[in-house]
């Protein structure tokens, strides 16, 4: 699960809290959080999409729509899961008599990101198709060959996507947290009056 997770000067929240109504600062907190998190998540889709290879329309059935504020819960979350994508679906993906060549993790990096399979071969099995290797030299068993997770790439400490993630949701509360609490003051009919910096 990818939390919005943020750091923000409480003491301007305090300074708020003083004027502001209490249900309405958690209404503005709640219309900036979910904002925050809705652009944050497209920033996401757009990352695991190219560390993939593929195109973000293939990547959304692994990935949650927001799971949105409540008035008792200010946090919002999108679930990445394991989501099969078959090697040849990445772009530049191919097979032949030197085997697979293809890459995935081509943001972050990796042994993935120049994928070379020398015995790789195709497995024509219930209406599909995949790739697969033999994992010894015995007939069985094989092993199928797939792209990497939408769930892998928010998942790893320091992934492409995580970092994007990360960085846009932190830059996104940052600008939409007074946005959203002015606009809190002039439907309450206060005058807008930014804290103080005390640093």
């Amino acid at each position: 699960m990818s939390i919005l997770k943020v750091d923000l000067d409480g003491s301007k929240l305090e300074a708020w809290a003083d004027i502001l109504s209490t249900r309405g600062l958690k209404n503005a907190i709640r219309r900036a959080v979910d904002k925050s998190a809705t652009a944050a998540r497209k920033v996401a889709l757009k990352i695991i999409a190219q560390d993939v290879g593929v195109p973000v329309a293939r990547i959304k059935p692994g990935v949650t729509k927001l799971r949105r504020t409540t008035q008792g819960d200010l946090s919002a979350s999108f679930t990445a899961d394991k989501l099969r994508i078959g090697i040849l679906n990445v772009s530049g993906a191919k097979i032949g008599a030197g085997g697979l060549t293809a890459s995935t993790h081509r943001l972050t990096g990796g042994g993935s990101a120049s994928l070379k399979i020398r015995n790789a071969f195709l497995v024509h099995a219930n209406g599909g198709t995949f790739v697969a290797f033999r994992k010894s030299r015995e007939r069985l068993p094989i092993k199928g060959v797939y792209a990497e997770h939408p769930g892998t790439a928010m998942g790893q400490e320091g992934a492409a996507a995580r970092t994007a993630w990360e960085k846009e949701a932190n830059k996104q509360i940052a600008e939409r947290l007074p946005t959203e609490i002015q606009k809190q003051l002039l439907a309450e009919g206060l005058p807008y009056v930014a804290p103080p910096d005390n640093d």
